[in-house]
């Protein structure tokens, strides 16, 4: 009896004594995604359809913009983030499903990540907060009629229109679009529009060279301005599917405006939306906010 008492207190001792070697805190999340239009199930449920193709997503620190590393799911092999349409289908990579493996860099939501994840089919995005291990589904609101809020990321290294992958519905109206630089390019700006290859497509017609040299939300310089002989507006950075617009100066006569438009995506006209860097542009990168009603 008392030799197993020692016996005991010496793996005690052990225990305490002895450092446990530091591990990186690796976990595998995995979610089902989902798309919502408003119709019901015969008991008063939500009526959802799976996508299994379209969606890409992007995986960030809880309450940062600071993209998280990320790896296969169950595996060692890295995966590049924001994940593309191709390997969310990919059956070797994410098996039609938001799948990663990643240790989250936040020390106090240490088990946490936030999501975002766009229907490339429509623009359509849910914003996933404090997503984890224990989360297995994500519902996209994708309801006709009402007003939603897309985002998509952009990253300049060349001043070449590229296609974010997002595709307008026909019958979606584009009510507004915003920049927000993350990175800044100082001096460089950026344009917003739909494909210019495509039918009547814009590469500059949601927004025309709005500055990214400043981090943050980026207002339009279209607004009124205080000027000494009469108050005016300057030129725009709104494009021309958004705005039609008069540059004033600070001039009698010259007063100038702006007057809205809106796009309206009909389905016979350009529906892919794009961004083009100015020349030199570089290191700029953030996101792309649009807001928009599919009619019906």
């Amino acid at each position: 009896m008392l030799k197993r008492f020692f016996l005991y207190i010496t793996m005690l001792l052990m225990v305490f004594t002895f450092a446990v070697p530091a591990q990186a805190e690796l976990q595998d999340m995995w979610a089902y995604v989902y798309k919502w239009t408003g119709t019901m199930n015969g008991d008063g449920t939500m009526k959802l359809e799976r996508l299994t193709s379209g969606v890409t997503f992007k995986v960030l620190a809880v309450d940062a913009d600071t993209s998280e590393t990320l790896y296969y799911y169950n595996g060692s092999t890295s995966l590049t983030n924001p994940v593309t349409t191709t390997n969310f289908e990919a059956a070797t990579v994410c098996n039609d499903k938001v799948a990663f493996r990643v240790d989250p860099t936040d020390a106090t939501y240490d088990e946490y990540v936030d999501l975002i994840v766009v229907d490339t089919n429509g623009g359509f995005t849910a914003f996933v907060e404090n997503f984890n291990k224990e989360i297995h589904s994500i519902v996209i609101d994708e309801r006709p009629n009402i007003v939603h809020q897309g985002t998509i990321w952009f990253g300049v290294s060349s001043a070449v229109e590229t296609d974010t992958g997002v595709d307008f519905l026909a019958d979606t109206i584009v009510l507004d679009v915003r920049t927000e630089t993350v990175t800044v390019d100082a001096g460089a700006t950026l344009d917003v529009g739909l494909l210019s290859t495509e039918t009547s497509g814009d590469a500059d017609g949601f927004i025309d060279g709005r500055s990214v040299a400043v981090a943050g939300f980026t207002a339009d310089t279209g607004i009124i301005t205080g000027g000494t002989t009469i108050d005016y507006v300057p030129d725009s950075t709104y494009g021309d599917l958004l705005y039609t617009i008069i540059a004033g100066s600070d001039a009698v006569a010259t007063v100038g405006g702006r007057s809205y438009l809106g796009h309206i995506v009909t389905g016979s006209n350009a529906c892919s939306l794009t961004y083009t860097g100015s020349s030199g542009t570089d290191t700029a990168a953030g996101y792309i906010h649009y807001w928009f009603n599919r009619i019906r």
